[in-house]
């Protein structure tokens, strides 16, 4: 095992075999973000290893494929700003798993921010006054809303809305973490609309400053596991002529009911 700047570790460990379960409950619980190389996983393998770790929710939303080129691939080429995943709903996902199963080699990056490194950052008076606060966390429904940040102006009724305490304790590294993120925060509860985006910006400017993020370049058999909450992620468009595939397992304690909402069921996008 070697620690990542600025957080997370790469581990040598082949999660094929069961009696790897205890050492990875471990340093999931202690990093929060795992990198793995050269691992060759089914589904169902993934599913097993990320069992270990919380609920598989067997639902088209947590387990499946992010692809330009499946059918049954989601998200296609877009772009996405930092997020945590289903963080406009009630339950948050509480982790993510992606396998590359055909990827060109380091063409294309997700990256990851440290949602607790933030907040220990912020200045003492910034952090004393995040108490108590909550946020308002929306789905990304308009066009650009994925790559930018989704606002409450014309949202649909029948999109998800979330409140959420601004800060939290992250049920996997219980650490405390920033929930407020890029994509989906429209306004912090309470306060005038001018003092709310300034105290966002703040808090942004901390979750995605350069030395906050770490950015994985993809290779065939790569796996990454992180904590949804102590990390946010985001990727840079794809090019429509390169095609990627990462397999896809998440862990939460939400039902299906929780994530399921007229605007999520988009439509893959694939590549012509």
């Amino acid at each position: 095992m070697k620690p990542i700047e600025p957080f997370g570790a790469e581990v040598d460990l082949d999660l094929r075999d069961s009696e790897n379960k205890e050492p990875l409950q471990a340093l999931f619980e202690t990093y929060g973000l795992l990198v793995f190389r050269n691992q060759s996983l089914t589904l169902d393998d993934q599913r097993r290893v990320m069992g270990y770790l919380g609920p598989v929710l067997e639902d088209w939303t947590s387990v499946g494929y992010v692809s330009n080129v499946r059918e049954d691939g989601v998200l296609g080429n877009d772009e996405l700003s930092f997020h945590l995943e289903m963080g406009a709903t009630p339950k948050p996902f509480l982790g993510l798993s992606l396998h590359a199963l055909d990827v060109e080699y380091e063409a294309s990056a997700t990256r990851f921010a440290s949602a607790a490194r933030a907040l220990s950052n912020l200045a003492a008076g910034t952090r004393e006054r995040l108490r108590g606060l909550r946020i308002v966390n929306l789905f990304p429904v308009g066009e650009t809303a994925l790559a930018t940040r989704q606002r409450a102006d014309n949202y649909p009724d029948d999109a998800p809305k979330a409140v959420h305490p601004i800060v939290t304790t992250d049920p996997i590294t219980k650490s405390q973490v920033l929930v407020a993120n890029q994509m989906m925060t429209d306004q912090i509860i309470g306060l005038e609309e001018d003092d709310s985006e300034t105290l966002l910006g703040e808090l942004c400017g901390q979750l995605y400053a350069p030395d906050n993020i770490y950015e994985h370049l993809w290779r065939n058999g790569d796996i990454v596991i992180w904590s949804n909450y102590a990390v946010h992620h985001a990727r840079s468009a794809l090019r429509p002529t390169s095609g990627r595939t990462l397999q896809r397992v998440c862990i939460t304690d939400g039902t299906p009911d929780v994530y399921s909402y007229p605007a999520t069921r988009r439509k893959p996008k694939v590549l012509n």
